[in-house]
């Protein structure tokens, strides 16, 4: 077995990246599963406490089915907690949903935000109103386009919260996922979170998602709201949590009674998500950023050096020229194979649809489809900023 110079750097190269694409799979994205496990097999304790708790959330005008999705909050299986509903130029027969659901249940509770509002996020100003029209100390966090999957969505997430915990990351998933660009979509946003859930669970988190989260409002008011970032479109749910949140206040909620579902309706919709996404990133702690930057960075490079080890030595005429394309193919199997593994044991306990062949398209999209969205973002910089809304 005899390899030249060029073929011994290559080879390094993409032994280097397996290895840490093996890391990183097995060490870190495979801390959610066993964490799962852990619950079930009673080695991880939670409270029994059944706290007050207030649910915030932001309507504004979206094609929804209102009525359902209000109602699979108010008829939630809690025994003390109230609903407060914060409009935004929502359509008359939204209005009216909401008026008829205040007459059924008297724990919802509605406010607008003022048809004036100029030079403020007034998806911000919304959730600000929320919070201060709140009568208790624990806030619960959703969005309108995205459904509860069980009647225990609260007590899942509210029993985390302790003397130290006073914040809790929720795991939200996308649903109805048919066509196969539906369907990377929803690799893409299951991905997302799971990189979120993973380093809060390493006691390093750094963000979460406004679809399924829960804090005190103490931090609100100590951080003085959303002061700091004040002048961005958004970053109420993500930047706020990179603020406050530490591995000794946080707390993660991952079981399948838990999980929020949504929907993704189209590229446009996709791309309004990975926007903001990108508009808030730069801000986060450069730790986190770093970490899952060196994550695609030795996936491309694995990528690259496994294409070029199979084009090497082609046509193949002897065993040697069969070696490297052979080194290559064993990495990627066992790469390929562990992905499997360890996301489709995650989603399976979380009851969601798993992934087979078509990861293998979405893991190689993914990193190109990012930059796509960053360089997006740089061109409409501008639209990141609130003083958009002065054009309302």
């Amino acid at each position: 077995m005899n390899f030249n110079a060029l073929e011994i750097g290559l080879i390094s190269i993409l032994i280097f990246c397996f290895i840490i694409q093996l890391l990183y799979y097995w060490i870190v994205f495979a801390k959610p599963y066993s964490y799962m496990r852990a619950v079930v097999k009673g080695e991880l304790q939670t409270s029994v406490s059944q706290p007050p708790v207030s649910i915030i959330i932001s309507v504004r005008k979206l094609n929804v089915d209102l009525s359902k999705f209000l109602s699979t909050i108010l008829e939630q299986d809690y025994p003390e907690f109230e609903v407060i509903v914060v409009t935004d130029g929502i359509s008359s027969a939204d209005d009216e949903t909401i008026t008829r659901l205040k007459n059924q249940y008297t724990n919802l509770y509605s406010t607008h935000v003022p048809e004036d509002t100029r030079n403020i996020s007034r998806k911000k100003l919304a959730l600000t109103l929320g919070i201060k029209a709140s009568k208790y100390e624990k806030l619960l966090f959703t969005e309108p386009d995205s459904l509860a999957r069980t009647n225990s969505w609260i007590f899942s997430m509210v029993r985390h919260f302790s003397e130290k915990k006073t914040i809790v990351l929720g795991f939200s998933a996308v649903e109805n996922a048919n066509s196969f660009s539906q369907k990377f979509m929803a690799y893409d946003y299951l991905f997302s979170n799971l990189q979120m859930i993973s380093l809060a669970l390493f006691n390093r988190p750094y963000a979460g998602t406004g679809r399924n989260m829960a804090y005190s409002k103490d931090h609100f008011i100590e951080q003085k709201g959303y002061i700091k970032h004040r002048i961005l479109k958004r970053g109420e749910d993500d930047l706020f949590i990179n603020e406050i949140a530490s591995g000794k206040n946080t707390a993660v909620e991952l079981s399948a009674q838990s999980v929020i579902l949504t929907e993704i309706s189209d590229f446009r919709d996709w791309q309004c998500q990975k926007v903001d996404q990108m508009s808030t990133k730069r801000f986060y702690k450069r730790g986190p950023v770093a970490f899952w930057r060196l994550e695609t960075f030795s996936r491309i490079v694995f990528f690259a050096a496994l294409i070029t080890c199979f084009m090497s030595g082609f046509p193949y005429k002897s065993t040697q020229d069969f070696l490297l394309p052979g080194i290559a193919l064993f990495c990627f199997i066992f790469r390929f194979s562990s992905q499997l593994i360890v996301i489709n044991r995650i989603v399976e306990r979380l009851q969601l649809e798993k992934f087979y062949m078509t990861i293998l398209m979405f893991d190689l999209f993914q990193p190109f489809f990012n930059f796509y969205f960053f360089m997006y973002r740089l061109l409409k910089e501008k639209e990141n900023y609130t003083y958009l809304y002065e054009n309302r």
